[in-house]
């Protein structure tokens, strides 16, 4: 007969208790959240609830004023600007807007993060990388476009590539086919999906997008008030008789 050993999860993000406001505008109250090695985690809520605050926070876009927020088992506020480089190297970000640069064709995005943290690399191994993520967004044909010759789609399939050109261990996703139509919005979610087939990434997804959370989300995290007031699976989730969290799927 054979044996199974239960496999303990890796945390590779761990939220305690985090806090965070502006003035009087507290936003994070006290969220708590464990996403472990290749989970798909969805966030869930209100628009300006601190949904993308919470990712800002992770990767020390943003301070924090109290908690605990560790990322590859390392306390995010007591990192050194080199350590939090080296952090951010391995994490992969991908705005809502995109964020690409409008003065650089989509090679020169691309390079952009090699420049930063590929150190090292030479003139032939820059230009491999770049081919092949943009061959893995299926956009191959554009690297020599500049961003306001692409269609919202093409762009968001550019921001994707460029947080990819790193080989991230972790995405974080902001609200990644809004603005889309049906068509494009599942050819994003399928890319989502291919990536994190093929790179083994932890991802957390911040949507509205319903659609996109069954689809990618191994669990949902509903964010009321500024903690995780709710945590399960899609059908634990969509299907909870509470009143905060049942507006959400209807």
């Amino acid at each position: 007969m054979t044996q199974y050993q239960n496999i303990t999860p890796v945390p590779v993000i761990e939220i305690q208790s985090l806090v965070k406001s502006f003035g009087d505008n507290h936003v994070l109250r006290n969220y708590s959240l464990t996403i472990n090695q290749s989970e798909n985690i969805v966030v869930l809520g209100k628009s300006g609830c601190g949904k993308s605050v919470l990712i800002k926070c992770i990767v020390g876009l943003l301070p924090y004023e109290g908690g605990s927020l560790r990322v590859f088992g390392q306390e995010v506020s007591k990192l050194t600007q080199i350590e939090l480089d080296e952090i951010r190297a391995r994490i992969g970000f991908v705005f809502q807007s995109s964020a690409l640069y409008d003065s650089m064709t989509v090679r020169e995005n691309l390079e952009f993060p090699l420049r930063r943290h590929g150190k090292h690399k030479t003139r032939a191994e820059i230009d491999e990388m770049v081919k092949e993520t943009l061959e893995n967004v299926g956009l191959l044909n554009a690297i020599n476009l500049m961003p306001s010759e692409l269609s919202g789609g093409m762009r968001k399939r550019i921001g994707l590539a460029r947080a990819l050109i790193l080989h991230p261990e972790v995405m974080l996703y902001d609200e990644p086919t809004t603005g889309l139509d049906p068509i494009t919005s599942r050819e994003i979610i399928n890319l989502m999906l291919d990536v994190q087939k093929k790179y083994n990434t932890t991802s957390i997804i911040i949507s509205h997008d319903m659609n996109c959370a069954k689809l990618t989300a191994n669990k949902l995290s509903v964010m009321v008030d500024g903690i995780n007031y709710m945590e399960g699976s899609f059908d634990e989730v969509s299907n909870a008789k509470d009143q905060k969290v049942h507006p959400f799927f209807e």
